[in-house]
């Protein structure tokens, strides 16, 4: 799972990337940052028996959205697919959840 992966968030049609890296605290987990619509994010979570779970916060402290999806079984662990839930504000409605795909970046990178 380490490596740079391709983000897509199918309804709002937003493009970016998502690199991931061994948890420095939790060797089992991830720790990662996330590029997409001119934000930077950091991104913690897992995957544990095909399910990939990454929690999104764009402060280091809040929580921005939830990352739940499977890999896909045959793209051999290069494709992610699964939902977006971007969480509400104070004082403002959240914004629509959205299909999410990540694809790993380049080939022949497939590192756990």
């Amino acid at each position: 799972m380490y490596g740079s992966w391709d983000v897509v968030l199918v309804q709002p049609g937003l493009r970016g990337q998502l690199t991931l890296r061994q948890h420095p605290e939790f060797n089992a987990s991830l720790r990662g940052e996330f590029i997409y619509d001119g934000k930077h994010s950091l991104a913690s979570g897992d995957v544990e028996d095909g399910e990939f779970n990454l929690d999104e916060s764009r402060d280091g402290k809040t929580l921005f959205a939830f990352w739940s999806g499977r890999l896909v079984p045959s793209a051999c662990g290069a494709e992610i697919r699964g939902k977006w839930q971007p969480l509400a504000r104070e004082g403002q409605p959240a914004p629509a959840e959205s299909d999410f795909i990540l694809r790993r970046s380049g080939a022949g990178t497939n590192a756990w």
